[in-house]
């Protein structure tokens, strides 16, 4: 098998993998409707899934492929959140994939919690060992330059893993599609803890969460 035919492959079992995460996303109740993004690195370029298009109905013909300064070089219009994609995986070598979801109990606990650098409070230790502390920054309006470039300060951060979004949802990034499914998976357990029990569930006490994370 040539290079470039190796190269064919590996894209588009890339593309398969992308819609296969995009799927679990809807089915996990992550997202809901047309709501939600997500992209990976594919060498030098970027997946992004399309604007419009709801995270159940991703196929690999309506992948969108952009340059790493934005070019659109396969599919149609991509979401409107590609430039916060875009910048996150430039500042991040090590990371591979961005989810943005907007789980009811994860939009729920941005309600009721102050932005700040620690936030939701380490309720679970997979929580406390994938995300914890978790930063939230204050409402800013989806699909702006202003959301993008206050995510993208955050999650430049080396050992930031996952961000909240006030009334809207959550960032999270991984080496990988399981990596970043994993945290935001572990923080939605914790925001639903934190939900049903209507913010008062006990905390796992800090001399413990060392050991914990």
């Amino acid at each position: 098998m040539g290079t470039e035919t190796a190269g064919r492959t590996n894209a588009s079992n890339l593309k398969k993998d992308f819609c296969r995460f995009c799927r679990l996303l809807y089915e996990r109740h992550l997202v809901s409707g047309v709501g939600g993004n997500m992209s990976a690195r594919a060498g030098d370029n970027i997946f992004l899934t399309p604007s419009g298009y709801s995270l159940r109905d991703v196929e690999p013909d309506v992948v969108v492929k952009v340059s790493n300064s934005g070019e659109v070089l396969e599919g149609g219009t991509p979401t409107k959140d590609a430039g916060m994609h875009i910048g996150i995986l430039r500042s991040r070598p090590s990371v591979n994939v961005v989810c943005h979801v907007h789980g009811a109990y994860i939009v729920a606990a941005t309600t009721i919690l102050e932005p700040g650098p620690d936030t939701l409070p380490p309720l679970t230790p997979g929580f406390t060992f994938y995300a914890y502390p978790i930063p939230m920054i204050p409402f800013l309006v989806p699909g702006t330059e202003m959301l993008a470039e206050n995510v993208i300060r955050e999650l430049s951060k080396e050992k930031c893993r996952a961000l909240l979004l006030q009334n809207h949802g959550l960032v999270t990034v991984g080496k990988d599609f399981q990596a970043a499914l994993n945290v935001a998976e572990e923080i939605d357990e914790a925001a639903r803890i934190f939900i049903l029990t209507g913010g008062k569930a006990k905390a796992i006490p800090s001399k413990d969460l060392d050991s914990t994370g």
